[in-house]
């Protein structure tokens, strides 16, 4: 990384009026183009008028490009020892316009002034669809004071630290629960969704963007990111960390098992509401292999793997179409360890000669040097998490009930 453009400790009234600048600057501009939208239309578009979801996803991918940049920064080590970063100014300028903007678009043309009045009462009286945005934005405002007094007082955190910190995990949860905000609100539409992917554009980037956010609170827990000595196994020879057998299965099904849920999850929340139209699915999928790809510092490779399971994903669209959603998400969790294991055929040739070789009674087998019970048990380990959530997501019905 080159010191003289991304200095590591810069000087604090620096870093303090080019964050101002950048703060103010970015939200200046924006409010000359919504100045400008407002001259034209009369008004800005609220829920389920013409140009809200184009709003919504502009300051959203504002928002979530300064969580990416960010985020970036901090893995990179190109931070300061200071709140007031450039970086930090990017995102928090994203989440005001953004938040700025869900507000107007939530609470009633008589509720703002009631909301400054009597804010609690206002907020507490907002229709249940909208409270999770609100919340999440009014979450990510208190966890950006604290995270301010947090690197002012105790330092900045780096590698792992950064996602246990505590002002962090509450920036995390705010704006996943903010940028799922129009999902929650297209989830009482019972018409919402129903036209093609168009229609279905709001929902995906919700879901995606939170996706984004989880894949970041939980690389520690992401086999994507581990180096393949950290995991694999070569019978005690020089290129594995590993010399006992259990230590890195271990650890590499812990991280393959925490990512099945999570993708479990995020389907499901789609599926279990949506059924998915052409193309949504590849843009879903797509969300967190960006995502990967900027926290891993740009590996090329691991783009192309979430593409590939992006695509293995939306080829499978029929099945869900059959109503077979039992098997569908199974597919999408044991498709993830499949892509994984397959692109790493190729490079465990760089430290071993052999495909497989015989330890005692076991057979161990590329590409990680696990025995064949573990390689096939991992896949369908994964596919077993995948259908117990989503037997939990669609149970049987309870015989009685009206409507079953």
């Amino acid at each position: 990384m080159n010191e003289k453009l991304y200095p590591l400790h810069a000087e604090g009234p620096d870093l303090i009026f080019g964050f101002s600048t950048i703060y103010f600057g970015l939200l200046a501009f924006a409010a000359i183009v919504v100045f400008l939208m407002y001259r034209r239309k009369g008004a800005l578009p609220k829920i389920g008028e013409p140009y809200y979801d184009l709003m919504v996803l502009v300051l959203g991918m504002w928002w979530l490009g300064g969580l990416l940049i960010d985020a970036f920064a901090h893995i990179s080590g190109v931070v300061d020892d200071t709140f007031f970063t450039p970086w930090h100014a990017i995102w928090y300028a994203g989440a005001t316009a953004y938040g700025a903007y869900m507000f107007y678009a939530i609470i009633p043309e008589d509720g703002l002034g009631s909301l400054v009045r009597k804010p609690l009462e206002t907020i507490q009286s907002i229709a249940p669809e909208h409270k999770a945005g609100v919340y999440g934005i009014i979450l990510f405002g208190l966890s950006g004071f604290g995270d301010m007094i947090w690197h002012e007082t105790l330092g900045v955190e780096t590698s792992v630290d950064i996602l246990l910190s505590p002002a962090h995990i509450g920036l995390f949860i705010g704006l996943m629960m903010a940028v799922t905000a129009p999902m929650w609100s297209a989830w009482a539409d019972e018409k919402s969704g129903r036209d093609g992917f168009k229609s279905q554009v709001v929902i995906v980037f919700g879901l995606g963007a939170a996706w984004v956010g989880t894949v970041l609170i939980t690389l520690y827990g992401n086999i994507w990111f581990d180096p393949l000595q950290t995991f694999c196994y070569d019978g005690g020879g020089s290129y594995c960390l590993n010399e006992i057998y259990d230590v890195g299965l271990s650890q590499g099904m812990r991280a393959l098992l925490i990512q099945a849920v999570v993708s479990s999850i995020v389907v499901l929340l789609f599926i279990r509401r949506w059924m998915p139209a052409r193309g949504s699915l590849f843009v879903l999928f797509i969300f967190p292999a960006i995502g990967i790809w900027v926290y891993s510092e740009f590996n090329n490779a691991l783009l192309l793997m979430g593409i590939a399971w992006a695509i293995i994903v939306e080829l499978g669209l029929p099945i869900l179409q059959r109503g077979r959603k039992h098997l569908f998400v199974p597919l999408v969790t044991t498709s993830q360890v499949g892509v994984f294991m397959v692109s790493w055929l190729w490079r465990a040739e760089e430290w071993v000669s052999e495909i497989y070789w015989i330890e005692g009674t076991n057979l161990h087998i590329f590409p990680f040097g696990w025995t064949i019970h573990a390689t096939f048990g991992a896949l369908v380990m994964c596919a077993f998490i995948g259908w117990i959530v989503s037997v939990i997501a669609f149970p049987p019905p309870i015989p009685g009930l009206k409507g079953d």
